[in-house]
Formats: C-alpha cells, structure tokens, sequence
C-alpha cells in the first residue's frame, strides 16, 4: 500500500492537471478577434452577387462546422474516459485511507 497510494495520488494530480489545461484551451479570451473574424466572414456573405458562390460558401462553413463539432465530441470522450478514471482513482484512495491509517497506527 505504501507505493500503491502515492502512485495513484500521482495519476490522479497528473489527470486533473491534463483536463484543467485542455478545458483552459476552450476558454473564448480573445473576444474582440472573434467578434472580428465573425465579422468578416459576415461581410464576405454580404458581399457575393451570385447565389451560386453563396451556396457553396455556406457548404463550406458547414462541413466546416461538422468537423469541429466532431472533434468536440472526440474531446468530450476522452474528457469523460478521465473523469471516470479519477472517480475510480478517488474512490479507491479514499477505500484504502482506513486500512492504510490503521497499519501505520500499529507501529
């Protein structure tokens, strides 16, 4: 027990730290260049004459978008597989902390 806990603490320090860097990645802080570029491609649309070209812009866009959207569904996965891998870790440090406190009380 003494090389299982500290081990699983590791892990278990190493996977929170992983998630609160990749959900940091998410956090919108560059608003003003969004709302630009949101902006442009906003005058881009204004700007076609033909509706031909405004079709095949906005298919663009979309498979643009369901790339992205898979990729957020790839992340929430792996997200989830961890979140459930530290519960289990938790629970598991927490099972052990009475058997662990007791050893050490008898010496």
């Amino acid at each position: 027990m003494k090389i299982i806990r500290p081990f699983l603490l590791s892990v278990s320090l190493l996977l929170f730290g992983w998630l609160f860097i990749s959900n940091i990645n998410l956090i919108n802080v560059a608003t003003t260049l969004n709302e630009a570029e949101i902006n442009s491609e906003v005058g881009k649309v204004n700007a076609f004459t033909n509706i031909d070209q405004l079709k095949e812009f906005t298919i663009e866009k979309i498979n643009y978008m369901e790339v992205i959207r898979e990729r957020f569904s790839e992340n929430a996965m792996i997200r989830i597989v961890v979140i459930s891998v530290l519960v289990m870790i938790q629970i598991l440090l927490y099972a052990t902390k009475s058997r662990f406190h007791a050893q050490n009380s008898k010496f």
